[in-house]
């Protein structure tokens, strides 16, 4: 059920709930752009009143109620059904429809990556990995392969982005570097496989200040690294036919933090890009 019918739902609450309900049912696009502390001030309530109306209506706290809340007016906009992530079409359905239920399924999850990404934190990681001297970019799987696409684009940019075999890393490579400011991206959707705990584990131990872009709130590699960037996409690990929200959400949140390096030497880089087109040859980007 989404939050804005539950938010409906009278008997849900308390007296002094209902108080915030009725002043976000008036008000859903100003909750979305404030903090916690104006809305208990224009609601003459508490943030701890709206944390529990928050607990009730099935989400962690206010910012992932912001959350639901944008995504669902702006389907509301749209006038479009939620799309099942995990499972977006069924053996009834019209195969003519399926270009607009995945059409449909990926705006959801752009949406869902917007109004998640916190874009303080993706400008942070663009510093961090600008200033580098080498930065390991590392994903597996599927992320490997938007691993791959960032890499791609960033080669653009003339920086120091590297990314060793996809079967992990060889130690002996640490040692060869004499990277005074070493930095890793990490991309994984879950975060949590053996592969990425033994990544952020050897990172950390040559002092490598590491960069997470998962979908995954709940990762315990979420504490370990430096920055995170957490990309809302409901998708879970099992009982999905393919990882669409997650590939759209993801692929989103890195576009953006290739921008903010593009922006770093806007003038040069794009100086660079000109020439190669007016050249005689194309690069194989």
């Amino acid at each position: 059920m989404s939050v804005l019918s539950q938010l409906k739902e009278e008997q849900l609450f308390t007296n002094a709930e209902q108080e915030v309900v009725r002043y976000i049912l008036k008000h859903p696009k100003a909750v979305i752009n404030a903090t916690i502390g104006e809305i208990a001030e224009a609601a003459y309530s508490s943030p701890s009143t709206i944390g529990r109306v928050c607990k009730k209506v099935g989400v962690d706290g206010f910012a992932q109620l912001k959350i639901r809340l944008a995504t669902e007016l702006d389907r509301l906009i749209e006038n479009e059904k939620a799309v099942d992530v995990m499972l977006p079409v069924s053996k009834e359905d019209d195969v003519r429809d399926f270009p607009k239920v995945l059409f449909n399924l990926h705006h959801q999850s752009l949406l869902n990556a917007y109004h998640s990404l916190d874009i303080r934190m993706v400008q942070r990681m663009a510093e961090v990995l600008y200033r580098a001297d080498f930065v390991y970019v590392l994903g597996s799987q599927q992320s490997f392969i938007l691993a791959q696409d960032f890499l791609c684009k960033t080669a653009k940019l003339g920086l120091p982005f590297f990314n060793p075999s996809m079967g992990g890393f060889n130690n002996n490579l640490y040692s060869q570097r004499k990277a005074k400011r070493q930095a890793a991206l990490i991309i994984s959707q879950y975060a949590d496989s053996r592969r990425v705990d033994r990544w952020v584990d050897d990172l950390k131990h040559i002092k490598s200040e590491i960069c997470l872009v998962t979908g995954n709130a709940k990762s315990p590699n979420i504490w370990k690294a430096n920055h995170t960037v957490i990309v809302e996409n409901q998708e879970a690990g099992v009982g999905k036919i393919g990882n669409f929200s997650s590939r759209t959400g993801l692929s989103f949140a890195l576009d953006v933090l290739y921008m903010l390096l593009f922006v770093k030497d806007y003038d040069e880089n794009l100086e660079t890009i000109q020439t190669f087109i007016g050249g005689r040859e194309r690069p194989d980007w």
